[in-house]
């Protein structure tokens, strides 16, 4: 029964494995590095600069139609980025986008979770919206400008990094 029980999986398994090796060609991911605001709540004048660095993880559904997440780390001082953020935040976002020649213009919307440091403010989750372009340089690669507001523009973040197409661009 065992053998049988082990057979039926490994196949199960090795037919699931064959649409993913197909469809790791519409994958991406991404890196950038931003200046993200963050409003502050009880003072006057309410905003702090923090730098962040951003990851992204995105996977094509049709060809202007894309689903995205996004993570972050932000900090007022950049040795504490990684190991001390002030705040940190993951979102999950839909991408529509267009391209046009070599150049590629898209609008994020979505939902995003925040860690923030509660000397900061005390907001811990809310909406993401946001936009960008990409300037493909090759088929695989492209440098991107990014802009996400997370709950209304309490944590914004303007980033410009890279993005690697797994299959090239559609």
């Amino acid at each position: 029964m065992r053998k049988i029980l082990g057979i039926v999986a490994l196949s199960f398994f090795g037919f699931l494995a064959v649409p993913v090796q197909a469809d790791i060609a519409r994958m991406y991911y991404g890196v950038g590095f931003t200046d993200g605001t963050m409003e502050l709540t009880g003072t006057e004048g309410g905003d702090k600069s923090l730098g962040t660095i951003n990851a992204t993880l995105g996977f094509q559904l049709m060809e202007y139609l894309g689903l995205e997440l996004e993570f972050g780390s932000s900090s007022d001082q950049a040795s504490s980025i990684l190991s001390e953020p002030l705040v940190q935040y993951q979102a999950a976002l839909v991408r529509l986008g267009y391209r046009f020649d070599r150049t590629g213009f898209y609008l994020l919307g979505g939902q995003a979770r925040m860690d923030v440091d509660r000397r900061l403010n005390t907001v811990d989750a809310g909406t993401a919206v946001g936009g960008g372009i990409n300037f493909f340089g090759s088929e695989t690669t492209a440098l991107n400008f990014h802009v996400l507001s997370l709950d209304g523009g309490t944590f914004t973040t303007a980033s410009i990094g890279f993005q690697y197409y797994f299959g090239g661009f559609r």
